[in-house]
C-alpha cells in the first residue's frame, strides 16, 4: 500500500477559524479555500508542495484501494480530503492519534508542534501567525511564499517523524490501525441527519428553564447570572443563606478551592437541604453553570444548516460524529470538537435528533455488563462468573441477598436497582459515601424516582458485597502490592491477560496502559498522567484493567463486524455500544452478525461469559 503523508494549509481570520468553529462548519463554509498541501510519499521520500489549483489531480491520480493517507490531525485534514475532493483511500492514520496512545501520558498537549519537540524533531516556524486573513495570492503578494511554503514541508516530514519513530518502530500497535481508521470514518463519511426542528424545540426548553431558575435565585438576593458563574460571589450567596460553601483541595494547585462543581458529593447534597432557599440557590447554579447541553444543542443546530453541496454527499442535514482515539487514559474513545457525541444523555431530545435517512434504521448493539463480567472473571469469584453464564437475573439475585426476599424486575423495581448499582460499582472499592450518592443520583436520572439510603444501610451493602464476592477484595490487595509494586520498581507480574511492567501494563492488543513517575506519598501511591498528578491503588487499577479490556473486547468485535456486514460501517460507538446505520431491509441479517460477534469471547478469556442487546429505531434516541 503506497503511504502518503499529507498537510494543507488554508485560509483563516481573525473570523473565521478552528477557534471559533468545528471542523464541519470552518470546512464547509463559504469562505473556505485551501492555499496549499505539503505531500511526502513514503518515509524516505522528499516532501513537495501543491499550489491549491494542483491539488485535485494529485488526488485523481493516486488509487483509493491502494493509499494509506497520513494526516497529523485526520479529524481536520481527512475532513478536507473527503468532503471537498471526494477521496477516500483504503486507510486513513492520524499521527496525533497514534501520539495521543503512545505518548500522552507524558504531554499536555499532542498538537504536532509539542509532540515534534517531545520527539527531537525540528520546530515549527511562526509563519502561520503572519498570514492571517490571506489567500495564496495574498501571501504570494507579501512575499510570504517561500516561508509559508517551508512552513507546509515542514510540517509534513515532522508527521512522517512521528510515524516513523511510533508506528514503524512498533511502540504503537499495527492491528490498532484498523480501529482508528473505523473511528476516524465516523466523522468523515457520516451516516447520520439531524432533525433541526427537533433541536430548535429543545433548545427553547433550555433557556427557558434557565430563565426559570434566574428569576428564583435573584428573588434570594443574586445579582443576575454573574452571581451564579462566579465561585467566590456564589459562595457568598450561600453564606447569605445561613450555607457554609463546601471545600476541597484542588488536584491541581494543591490549594484549597470551593467544591461548588455538579461532581462535588457535598456540593450536591445542598440540593436537599432543610432549606428551600439553598435548594434553590444550588438548583439555579446547577442550571446555569452546566452550559454544555445549551451549547452543544446550538452547535448541533448550527450544523443542521450546513450546506453539504459543495461536497458529494446527497442533500441532507448531515452530522459527522468525530471521536477520539485513546481519548481516555484506559483508550477509550472521548468526544471532539466539542460535542462530545460519547456522552450524549439516554434519555431526552439529543440522541432523537440523530436520525438515519428515509430507509435506513439504527441499530446499536451494546455489550451488556460487560465491566461487571470482566472484573468477575479477572478476580476469579466463579459464583458471580456462574450467574452471568447462566442468564440469571444477576441484578435481582444480589438485591434479594441484599433484602432478604425475593426480588423481581416487575414488582422490585426500586430493591433491583439497588442491587444493579451494587453490582456495576462495588467491584472498584468504592466506599458507602459514593455508593449512596451514586443510587440517589441514577435513581433520580433513570427511573424518576430517587433512592436514598440510609448511612447505616449504605454500610451494610458494602460490606455485604465485598463478603459475599470476597475473591474481588482479594485482588484488590494483591493488585495494591504486587501490581503497584511491579509499576514502580520493575519485573513482571500477570493480571489475567495483562503483564505488569515498570510504569505500565501491556494489554492483550499490544497498547499499554501507564502509570509514570509512581511514587508513595504519605500513606498513597500516587502517579503523573498527561502532567498531572493522580491517585492510584487496587480498586482503581482494577477498574483501569477492566475498562481497558472492555475496549479491546468491543473493538475486537467491531473490526470483525465491518469484515462481515460491507459496505455497511460503524457510525457512531459510545463505551460498550457499538451503532450502525442500515437499510431496511438488511436490518434483521446484520443484527444477527453483529449480536454474535460481540458475544464471541476472546481466545485471552476463556472462560469469560459475554452477552449483548441489539435494539433498532429510526433515531439513535429510538434504539435505546
Amino acid at each position: 500500500m503506497k503511504l502518503i503523508f499529507a498537510d494543507f494549509e488554508t485560509y483563516y481570520s481573525q473570523e473565521y477559524s478552528l477557534r471559533q468553529m468545528t471542523p464541519v462548519e470552518y470546512v464547509l463554509d463559504p469562505r473556505f479555500k485551501v492555499n496549499g498541501l505539503a505531500v511526502k510519499e513514503g518515509l524516505e521520500g522528499s516532501p513537495y508542495w501543491l499550489d491549491e489549483h494542483d491539488i485535485p489531480a494529485f488526488f485523481n491520480g493516486l488509487d483509493p484501494n491502494d493509499t494509506c493517507l497520513v494526516t497529523h490531525n485526520a479529524l481536520f485534514d481527512m475532513c478536507i480530503v473527503a468532503w471537498r475532493y471526494n477521496f477516500y483511500p483504503r486507510l486513513v492514520t492520524c499521527t496525533m492519534s497514534v501520539a495521543r496512545a503512545c505518548r500522552g501520558h507524558l504531554l499536555a498537549r499532542v498538537s504536532l508542534a509539542a509532540v515534534s519537540v517531545h520527539l527531537g524533531l525540528p520546530s515549527k516556524g511562526d509563519v502561520l501567525h503572519k498570514v492571517k486573513g490571506m489567500d495564496l495570492d495574498a501571501v504570494k503578494a507579501a512575499g510570504l511564499y517561500n516561508d509559508y511554503v517551508e512552513y507546509g514541508l515542514r510540517d509534513v516530514e515532522n508527521c512522517a517523524g512521528i510515524y516513523k519513530a511510533l508506528v514503524v518502530t512498533g511502540e504503537f500497535p499495527s492491528r490498532e490501525l484498523a480501529v482508528m481508521d473505523m473511528v476516524l470514518r465516523c466523522a468523515l463519511q457520516p451516516q447520520f441527519q439531524l432533525d433541526a426542528n427537533l433541536l430548535a424545540e429543545h433548545l427553547q426548553e433550555i433557556k427557558a428553564r434557565k430563565e426559570h431558575l434566574l428569576a428564583q435565585a435573584m428573588l434570594l438576593g443574586v445579582d443576575g447570572k454573574t452571581d451564579l458563574m462566579s465561585n467566590d460571589k456564589f459562595a457568598e450567596a450561600l453564606r447569605s443563606v445561613g450555607v457554609s460553601p463546601p471545600k476541597k483541595i484542588s488536584p491541581i494547585t494543591g490549594r484549597e478551592a470551593y467544591a461548588l462543581a455538579k461532581k462535588d458529593p457535598e456540593f450536591l447534597a445542598l440540593l436537599d437541604h432543610d432549606s428551600p432557599a439553598v435548594q434553590t440557590l444550588v438548583a439555579a447554579r446547577l442550571g446555569h453553570k452546566s452550559t454544555l447541553e445549551e451549547s452543544r444543542t446550538e452547535r448541533l443546530l448550527s450544523i443542521s444548516r450546513l450546506d453539504w453541496s459543495v461536497t458529494h454527499l446527497s442533500k441532507g442535514a448531515w452530522m459527522p460524529m468525530p471521536l477520539r482515539f485513546s481519548g481516555a487514559h484506559t483508550h477509550r474513545l472521548s468526544g471532539d470538537w466539542s460535542l462530545n457525541v460519547q456522552n450524549l444523555p439516554r434519555v431526552g431530545k439529543l440522541r432523537r435528533a440523530l436520525i438515519a435517512p428515509p430507509g435506513y434504521k439504527v441499530l446499536v448493539v451494546d455489550a451488556s455488563q460487560i465491566e461487571a463480567r470482566l472484573t468477575a472473571w479477572l478476580c476469579g469469584q466463579e459464583d458471580l462468573v456462574a450467574q452471568f453464564a447462566t442468564g440469571n437475573d444477576v441484578y435481582s439475585s444480589f438485591a434479594s441477598d441484599i433484602f432478604g426476599y425475593n426480588v423481581e424486575k416487575k414488582t422490585h423495581p426500586n430493591e433491583r436497582f439497588v442491587g444493579k448499582t451494587g453490582i456495576l460499582g462495588l467491584g472498584f472499592g468504592v466506599g458507602w459515601p459514593k455508593f449512596q450518592l451514586t443510587v440517589k443520583v441514577d435513581s433520580k436520572l433513570q427511573t424518576g424516582t430517587e433512592i436514598m439510603l440510609p448511612d447505616a444501610e449504605a454500610m451494610r451493602i458494602v460490606k455485604f458485597y465485598r463478603q459475599k464476592f470476597s475473591r474481588i477484595p482479594v485482588a484488590w490487595h494483591k493488585l495494591n502490592t504486587l501490581g503497584i509494586q511491579t509499576l514502580a520498581v520493575g519485573g513482571s507480574w500477570d493480571f489475567g491477560p495483562c503483564i505488569f511492567e515498570k510504569g505500565s501494563i501491556l494489554l492483550p492488543g499490544g497498547l499499554r496502559l501507564f502509570y509514570t513517575d509512581l511514587e508513595k506519598q504519605e500513606s498513597e501511591w500516587v502517579c503523573s498522567y498527561n502532567v498531572t498528578t493522580k491517585k492510584i491503588y487496587g480498586g482503581k487499577l482494577l477498574e483501569n484493567v477492566v475498562q481497558a479490556l472492555d475496549r479491546c473486547i468491543v473493538f475486537d468485535a467491531g473490526i470483525r463486524i465491518q469484515q462481515r456486514i460491507h459496505p455497511y460501517r460503524l457510525a457512531q460507538q459510545a463505551h460498550d455500544e457499538m451503532v450502525y446505520v442500515v437499510k431496511d431491509e438488511d436490518v434483521d441479517a446484520v443484527k444477527a452478525i453483529v449480536m454474535e460477534e460481540m458475544t464471541r469471547v476472546p481466545k485471552w478469556a476463556t472462560g469469560l461469559p459475554l452477552a449483548a442487546e441489539a435494539s433498532v429505531g429510526q433515531s439513535y434516541g429510538d434504539a435505546k
